[in-house]
C-alpha cells in the first residue's frame, strides 16, 4: 500500500474526462447542440443528460471524430509534471491538433479514400474541418496548404511531446 499514492487531482480530472468522453460517445444526431436547439420528443439519448448532449454533441459537430482525442489530451495536460508548457498553452495546442486532424479527415473524405455512403454520426466530419478545407481550396495552392498544415501539425506535436508521450524525454 505504500507504493500507491492517492492523488485527488487524478480522480477529479479522470472523472471529468471520463464524463466528457462518455458524452461524446453517446451523442445522437437528434439531441440538442449549439447548432440544433430543438428538444427531441423521444427524450435525450445522451447518457450524460442535457449538459452532456450540449457539450459532447457540439464538440462532435464542430470537430468531427478527432474530438475524441480531447478528453485524453485534457488529462495529460492537466496532470503533467514537471510543467514544460503552461496549462493554457497546452489547451491551445490540443485544440490546434484536433482542428488540424479535422481538416485532414475532411481531405480524406473529399478525396474518396473512405466511402461516405453509410457513415455514422460519429464519423461525419465537423464544420471546422469542412470550412477549413474550403478556405484552403479557395485561398491558396492546394499542395502548398497541405504542406503548411502538415508542418503546423508536426510543430504542435513536437511542442507537446512531453505532454503526449508517456515516456519522459
Amino acid at each position: 500500500m505504500s507504493g500507491i499514492k492517492f492523488r485527488i487531482d487524478y480522480i477529479i480530472f479522470g472523472g471529468l474526462a471520463s464524463i466528457l468522453f462518455l458524452s461524446i460517445l453517446s451523442s445522437d444526431f437528434q439531441d440538442p447542440t449549439i447548432f440544433n436547439q430543438l428538444y427531441p420528443s423521444v427524450g435525450i439519448q445522451n447518457w450524460t443528460g442535457l449538459i452532456g448532449a450540449l457539450i459532447g454533441g457540439s464538440l462532435l459537430e464542430i470537430f468531427g471524430p478527432s474530438t475524441m482525442l480531447l478528453p485524453w489530451l485534457i488529462i495529460r495536460i492537466s496532470l503533467h509534471k514537471p510543467r514544460t508548457l503552461s496549462v493554457l498553452t497546452g489547451y491551445y495546442y490540443a485544440f490546434v491538433i484536433v482542428f488540424l486532424l479535422s481538416i485532414f479527415y475532411e481531405f480524406v473524405l473529399n478525396s474518396g479514400m473512405i466511402k461516405t455512403d453509410k457513415t455514422e454520426f460519429y464519423w461525419q466530419n465537423g464544420y471546422a474541418g469542412k470550412l477549413g478545407l474550403i478556405w484552403l481550396e479557395e485561398s491558396t495552392h492546394y499542395n502548398l496548404s497541405l504542406f503548411a498544415l502538415s508542418s503546423m501539425l508536426i510543430f504542435s506535436i513536437v511542442r507537446m511531446r512531453h505532454v503526449i508521450s508517456p515516456i519522459p524525454f
